[in-house]
């Protein structure tokens, strides 16, 4: 798309990834661990990639007061963005972004995606034919962090020379999501429902991803302390015939009291009825 081919030449950072990031208590900061690999990013160097994606980060990172990750690597991939689920010897986790030089909302818009799922506790499940609301989830996630990097970078850039590039990435949000399917005047439940073998079956199928991902947006937009639901996303293995309402229902069971209003908002967009009353 157009917004990926956009180029800045960015000077004068001298930031590291564990720099403060202005908004976000530093403690926050402080533990969340990752380091970025040295080779394989173009003219871009990690002194400059690391205030990007800590700002990308903070954003998400706000409304996990509570969470604690495993530290993780950034390296650059080949073959598409991606987060393994195995450890490197390090016992890291290995998140790969493919992309490089000075493609700043690129860079954005992958490291979002990935960071959601590590915050969802992703997990390698065979018998989750839901794993596509997971990935839907991880194109709102970029979405939300594009739009409100604008803001971010328009009040307090990392570094002061990058001030004008922030309507940059308000205007990248709005390319994507221009380029997605639109659900139409049907119901999302609908939607899914006509494209349910294709998520079942390609749980990264990004227009169908994308078309979901803007109901669930403006959710989380109007309620961005949500976010911190995803924590329990994946706090216990799927079961063999799992519909969406029970995934769903027991994603609704796991997480506390103030965040199961939300999980039912979702359940309602999907024309769905929360099973667990009272609490």
């Amino acid at each position: 798309m157009k917004g990926s081919r956009r180029r800045f030449i960015l000077q004068g950072a001298v930031a590291l990834v564990g720099a403060a990031v202005p908004g976000v208590r530093a403690a926050a900061l402080e533990d969340l661990r990752f380091r970025i690999a040295t080779d394989g990013w173009g003219t871009a160097g990690v002194g400059e990639i690391g205030p990007v994606l800590k700002s990308a980060a903070a954003l998400l990172w706000k409304y996990f007061p509570n969470a604690r990750l495993e530290p993780f690597v950034v390296v650059r991939g080949r073959e598409g963005p991606i987060v393994h689920y195995q450890r490197n010897i390090m016992g890291e986790i290995v998140m790969k972004l493919d992309t490089q030089d000075y493609l700043w909302c690129q860079y954005t818009y992958q490291f979002s995606h990935e960071f959601c799922h590590i915050l969802s506790g992703f997990r390698e499940d065979a018998l989750n034919r839901n794993r596509w609301f997971e990935e839907t989830l991880c194109e709102v996630a970029s979405l939300f962090v594009l739009r409100r990097l604008t803001d971010a970078w328009q009040a307090q850039p990392p570094v002061e020379a990058w001030r004008n590039y922030a309507p940059e990435f308000r205007r990248y949000a709005e390319e994507v999501m221009d380029s997605r399917s639109r659900i139409g005047e049907g119901h999302l439940g609908d939607f899914y429902r006509k494209h349910r073998k294709t998520l079942e079956n390609t749980p990264r199928e990004r227009p169908l991803n994308g078309a979901m991902a803007l109901p669930l947006l403006a959710l989380l937009e109007g309620s961005p302390d949500s976010w911190e639901a995803i924590s329990w996303l994946n706090s216990a293995p799927s079961r063999e015939g799992d519909t969406l309402a029970d995934y769903l229902n027991r994603w609704r069971a796991a997480v506390p009291a103030r965040h199961r209003g939300f999980v039912e908002e979702v359940l309602k967009l999907f024309g769905l009825a929360s099973t667990h009353r009272g609490g």
